[in-house]
């Protein structure tokens, strides 16, 4: 249990009033003014439902005053920030994102497992960052616009396969849809980021799609939106790996690796981003650090405190309080 204060103590004040209705309804015949029905809680000789229904109606007034004080209890310091990168990530999900030539823990892990796990640790280090995903092979789509919510879009990168989009490599199409997803409409809201940046990962070479890598980079350098890119894989011919197709059967074959080093090199120079070469999964992290560490923001934030208002656990009460008052005044009325 948190620490406990009260938002509105002045309101605690109201309390010195119940002495004096006490005071001032033993003093008259008739006090409806003080309380609701309560000339009729007044009995000619003392009863024990009269007593009672006084009794609640006070208690549910002294509940009512610690409820207007707005109890609260704080959980803990939490930190505003002030601005952030927006960011997009497009990740390959072509068939050669099986192969299994990465290593973890003594056993091998195939490229697109690895990807998954560095990526989602890169969204928990991006706290005040708006971060959406696109997915690629033969063609590209949104798997995620810009959010903050990073525990959803982590959902959804764990709903991700290999071999959910038909195969190929539209690296054009991808970077396309994301620097349009980066542009977006909400003109105002980006006024307030830091900046945009992308964050492309493919172990290929773009085979198909209609636009153009190059075409693709000269968006990038009109928007000014820097592409950080990560070629993913071995080189040579890579290890063994199994894609089912879409008739439920599975290919076993070596295939050689068509990464276009030339390519992601251009489309990161070009546009003011940085290439990485990711040979097994401790340099994909590597990558990702560096680029966490070169656009992150020192935010100027300030901190918040997280509450729980505990009003309604007095309230509550106190209006159950009052109506079993006026439910005790009837019953007396009419005994």
């Amino acid at each position: 249990m948190g620490h406990l204060r009260l938002g509105q103590p002045f309101f605690l004040l109201l309390a010195a009033v119940l002495p004096l209705l006490l005071w001032a309804r033993s003093r008259r015949q008739s006090s409806a003014w003080l309380l609701p029905f309560s000339g009729r809680w007044k009995p000619k000789r003392k009863t024990g439902s009269g007593k009672m229904a006084i009794f609640c109606a006070y208690a549910g007034l002294v509940l009512a005053i610690i409820a207007l004080a707005r109890p609260l209890e704080e959980r803990g310091i939490f930190r505003i920030p002030r601005e952030g990168y927006d960011i997009l990530l497009v990740l390959d999900l072509s068939g050669s994102m099986l192969a299994e030539d990465y290593e973890r823990g003594g056993r091998t892990v195939s490229r697109f497992e690895a990807v998954q796990g560095v990526v989602k640790s890169f969204l928990e280090k991006r706290v005040g960052d708006r971060i959406g995903l696109v997915a690629f092979s033969g063609r590209a789509y949104t798997v995620s616009p810009l959010t903050f919510d990073h525990r959803w879009l982590d959902r959804q990168i764990d709903r991700l396969e290999v071999g959910m989009i038909e195969d190929g490599t539209a690296i054009g199409d991808a970077v396309g849809l994301a620097l349009a997803r980066l542009a977006g409409k909400q003109a105002k809201e980006a006024e307030k980021r830091k900046g945009k940046f992308l964050i492309l990962l493919t172990d290929g070479g773009n085979n198909c799609g209609a636009l153009s890598p190059d075409e693709a980079i000269e968006l990038a350098m009109q928007k000014r939106i820097p592409i950080f890119t990560i070629g993913a894989g071995r080189l040579g011919e890579a290890s063994p790996s199994l894609l089912e197709d879409r008739g439920g059967s599975a290919a076993n074959e070596m295939s050689p690796s068509d990464l276009d080093e030339e390519l992601l090199q251009r489309m990161a120079r070009q546009t003011g981003g940085r290439y990485f070469r990711a040979l097994d999964e401790g340099t994909i992290r590597e990558a990702f650090a560096a680029i966490d560490a070169e656009k992150k923001v020192t935010f100027s934030d300030r901190p918040g405190l997280l509450t729980d208002d505990l009003y309604p656990y007095f309230l509550a009460p106190a209006f159950l309080l009052w109506g079993l008052a006026l439910f005790l005044a009837r019953r007396r009325q009419l005994a």
